[in-house]
């Protein structure tokens, strides 16, 4: 092998690595979720107010969004299997000192803690993902990947309506905090595959970074040729309405069953764990197989598959709402799930294919970022306040499908632009005499 070859991983240890890095994505939305699966009892125990639960969910996102850009800023520059353990160690204590929260005051402050513990993980291990495995099976490994999305969050909601019912909802928190040290542990001593070195392929295999023609490019004239690619500013704005939806069904839907539809708490938890969990699990995996398929035929195969799910989600989410039959709603909160996941593995595909590899971790966190601000930050907080005021919190969700749909409608608007931005990506990593492929 040439001594610019990339030392891109065995199979066999790019496996290991999506195993362990799955793992710790799903105690990642486990901690992030248990919350929602104690609701009812933590607004029991401290008195507070639905405006006042939403505003715990913020606090999470807020100092998820300060940590986000520059977490994801280092994550281009440093080991990034190093920055993901500190990150893993740091939010599995938080969890584990909410269970030690006597006030609503000290809830409030080790969820925030949290978020900043979170806040290290996403953009750089979806980073870590793209450079694990080569290029045509990018939506497929970040589907994977991200499966531990639905999977944990649904996960978190069970362990915390049912332990929580049980034996108190600070339980909950001990239950889950404590396994993310270990993984903080396993996160350590995985290796850091070449950035980029599944990109662009020779002959004989993968070339290193130091083959190609470019050099990388300096951040700040990176991150402004970023706002400057017309798929990526889209794919951003179908970003916030997704996370506003998806950040205010996470908190209240369980708190939505059992108030609204009449479950018990521990039903409630188990309903919309175990559907979230099926849907999800199927539908983000279902998304990046799809994805990857019609990406063999058209560049914009991803952007079709992630605009094809919103416009399906949105009227199943509309049914899960309006009507009371058990028979109807459960099954219509299941295909909800389903269709709007499909993007979760596709979205960071397509972030991928479009912004240069040594910018990827910085792009995912501006992403995350930006919707989460527009977003999901705002969206438990508002349904809260609407819900105090109109006194109903079935009229504050039925705004979400709507976002949902007009979501769908920019996708395929960002569909007709993302061909000529994977062009521009591989024109500049291609070496010289070789002709770059935008269907990888």
């Amino acid at each position: 092998m040439s001594s610019s070859r990339a030392r891109v991983f065995s199979p066999r240890y790019a496996r290991y690595a999506l195993g362990v890095l799955f793992t710790i994505n799903l105690f990642n939305y486990m901690d992030r979720q248990i919350i929602s699966g104690v609701l009812p009892l933590v607004q029991a125990d401290l008195a507070l107010s639905d405006a006042a639960l939403g505003a715990l969910a913020s606090a999470f996102m807020f100092l998820y969004l300060l940590g986000s850009v520059p977490l994801g800023v280092l994550g281009d520059r440093v080991a990034r299997h190093r920055l993901i353990a500190v990150g893993v160690g740091v939010w599995g204590a938080a969890t584990f000192l909410s269970g030690l929260a006597q006030s609503y005051g000290q809830l409030f402050l080790t969820r925030a803690l949290v978020g900043i513990g979170e806040a290290s993980y996403g953009p750089t291990a979806t980073a870590m993902v793209s450079d694990l495995f080569p290029k045509a099976r990018r939506g497929l490994v970040n589907g994977l990947f991200n499966a531990a999305i639905p999977l944990g969050g649904a996960m978190g909601v069970i362990v915390g309506g049912v332990v929580g019912s049980r034996f108190g909802w600070s339980a909950a928190f001990f239950l889950v905090g404590g396994p993310s040290l270990a993984l903080a542990a396993l996160a350590w001593r995985l290796g850091d595959p070449p950035r980029g070195g599944q990109d662009v392929t020779v002959a004989d295999g993968p070339i290193a970074p130091a083959a190609r023609a470019t050099s990388l490019p300096k951040l700040v004239t990176g991150i402004r040729r970023l706002f400057r690619t017309p798929t990526f500013v889209m794919v951003c704005a179908v970003g916030m309405l997704v996370a506003f939806a998806i950040g205010a069904l996470n908190h209240w839907l369980p708190l939505y069953l059992h108030r609204v539809k009449r479950f018990s708490v521990a039903e409630a938890s188990f309903w919309f764990g175990a559907l979230s969990a099926c849907g999800g699990l199927t539908g983000v995996v279902a998304g990046g197989v799809i994805g990857d398929a019609l990406t063999r035929r058209t560049p914009a195969g991803h952007l079709l598959t992630i605009a094809g799910g919103f416009i399906l989600s949105a009227p199943f989410g509309l049914l899960l709402l309006l009507n009371q039959n058990r028979l109807v709603f459960l099954p219509a909160l299941f295909f909800a799930v389903f269709f709007l996941v499909l993007y979760a593995g596709s979205v960071n595909a397509v972030i991928h294919n479009v912004v240069h590899p040594s910018l990827r971790a910085t792009a995912v966190a501006i992403f995350v970022f930006v919707i989460n601000l527009g977003g999901a930050a705002l969206s438990p907080a508002i349904v809260g306040l609407i819900s105090d005021r109109r006194q109903s919190l079935q009229a504050a969700m039925l705004l979400l499908p709507i976002m949902v749909f007009f979501a769908g409608l920019i996708a395929l608007a960002a569909a007709s632009v993302v061909g000529g931005d994977m062009q521009r990506v591989e024109r500049s990593l291609a070496p010289t005499g070789s002709e770059p492929s935008i269907h990888g």
